[in-house]
């Protein structure tokens, strides 16, 4: 569906910001709920924390590494069709789920981990995608802020929705409910993902207006005759010629673009500042993910009950949306680079993984969750504006994107079975925590190594 040309798509683009944001809700909401499965999932099942835990971290991860089949997908069909698609897909993985028999935990790491991971994907990605096609001239930051906001209210709403329905109806019964709520109310919402008008405007501009680049190309064409007054006669086969010169010409412009995504790609991969961005994220991700999947695990641990689980992970989000919101509103008008809000971000995690070693009662955890729920925002919100600030100009948006999901799915891959091994070897989470502080410090160290580099350079060019 193309919205038709008129005064609807002055207004619609935001209905499809909005729809997007639906769509975080419905399906990373629910994957950033994780945790709370997690502990019925080991209760039925009696499989380790690392096992467990990997599936809700396969699954998320898989929302950034699967982005290649989502952009093999959209350049095939409509981003409403793959929108579609990933929510048919990841409700089929809720309700496959729920018919894993105990004690074959294994078959949940394809009817959960890559059903539900790939559909958000590609639910999502699609949206995006599409949302900068309709902001490509402007404001796409302030819409790609509010549809991300989506993933972090998913998460508000499904807590206590998912605790309440595991208490009355077990996690199984949670599941095939959830997968038909969200299988109607997300195929609704993908009917409202409509492309822009400018989608069909560029894809005739090149035949509506051949005169000029034609006559261009004519003039460069082998075979023609010239005569002594100067003029120019085509032969027979000048319309073969033609086409052969326009090929040619594609031939040449696919060859400069292939050298130089070449040279972006092997600069990519020998540049110091992309490989501690790289490491950065992998470690930053790694510790925050902890509090999608085993978040509920620890506090289970501290003997509280399921509402009061449920409703320390709501105050997290809350306190998380809420940043989020801040960084959106007030983040063009920062005095210094994105790149300080994530090294605040890691420095004070430490502190506060630090604190949660030794936290014992409700009221603490709390204390600790807004503000851990404000401290993820900064490096959760800033996912992409971070890295275009640093490297958009040398890698571009494709090679941004790339940087920016590839070492986060790998962080977020690895963090379960890391946090999860620890605890079933040592019985808590003690250690845990103190190992994902360390990572924090570890990424710290990494993102300060970005500007000290620059400024470096900078001094030696100028003497």
């Amino acid at each position: 569906m193309v919205c038709p040309s008129g005064s609807r798509c002055g207004w619609w683009r935001w209905v499809v910001t909005f729809a997007t944001f639906g769509l975080f809700v419905l399906t990373r909401g629910l994957q950033y709920s994780f945790s709370i499965l997690f502990v019925s999932l080991q209760e039925d099942f009696h499989s380790s924390s690392a096992l467990t835990g990997w599936l809700g971290s396969l699954s998320i991860a898989l929302t950034c590494l699967a982005s290649p089949l989502c952009s093999l997908l959209t350049n095939k069909l409509s981003s409403r069709t793959v929108a579609i698609l990933g929510v048919i897909a990841f409700c089929a993985g809720l309700l496959t789920t729920s018919f894993v028999p105990v004690p074959t935990l294994g078959y949940m790491f394809f009817t959960f981990s890559i059903l539900t991971g790939v559909g958000s994907n590609l639910a999502t990605n699609s949206s995006l995608a599409l949302l900068l096609d309709w902001f490509a001239k402007a404001n796409f930051s302030r819409a790609s802020a509010l549809a991300l906001m989506g993933s972090t209210a998913g998460m508000l709403a499904f807590s206590p929705l998912l605790t309440a329905l595991i208490t009355h109806y077990g996690w199984r019964n949670a599941l095939r409910i959830l997968s038909g709520g969200i299988l109607v109310i997300g195929i609704a919402d993908g009917l409202l993902l409509a492309d822009p008008p400018s989608t069909d405007d560029y894809a005739r501009a090149p035949d509506e207006s051949p005169g000029v680049e034609k006559h261009e190309l004519e003039s460069m064409v082998p075979g023609k005759q010239v005569h002594d007054d100067g003029c120019i006669e085509g032969t027979d086969d000048e319309t073969t010629n033609n086409e052969e010169a326009h090929i040619s010409n594609q031939g040449s412009l696919e060859v400069g673009a292939e050298r130089h995504f070449r040279g972006r790609l092997i600069s990519a991969l020998t540049n110091p500042e992309a490989w501690a961005w790289y490491l950065a994220s992998v470690f930053s991700y790694s510790g925050w993910t902890f509090f999608n999947i085993n978040y509920a695990s620890l506090m289970h641990g501290l003997a509280l009950d399921s509402n009061q689980i449920a409703s320390v992970i709501v105050y997290f989000a809350l306190a998380e949306l809420g940043g989020k919101f801040l960084i959106a509103v007030i983040g063009d008008r920062l005095p210094f680079l994105y790149l300080y809000l994530l090294m605040a971000s890691c420095l004070l995690g430490t502190v506060v993984l630090g604190l949660m070693t030794i936290a014992k009662t409700f009221g603490v955890m709390v204390l600790l969750a807004v503000v851990s729920g404000v401290l993820r925002s900064g490096v959760f919100a800033t996912q992409f504006t971070a890295p275009a600030e640093l490297f958009h100009e040398q890698y571009g948006t494709n090679g941004v994107m790339v940087m920016t999901l590839v070492p986060s799915g790998i962080g977020v891959l690895i963090s379960a079975p890391l946090a999860g091994a620890i605890y079933d070897v040592t019985g808590d989470y003690v250690l845990s925590l103190l190992v994902i502080a360390a990572l924090f410090v570890c990424a710290l160290a990494a993102l300060i190594f970005i500007p000290v580099r620059r400024r470096i350079n900078q001094a030696v060019h100028v003497v």
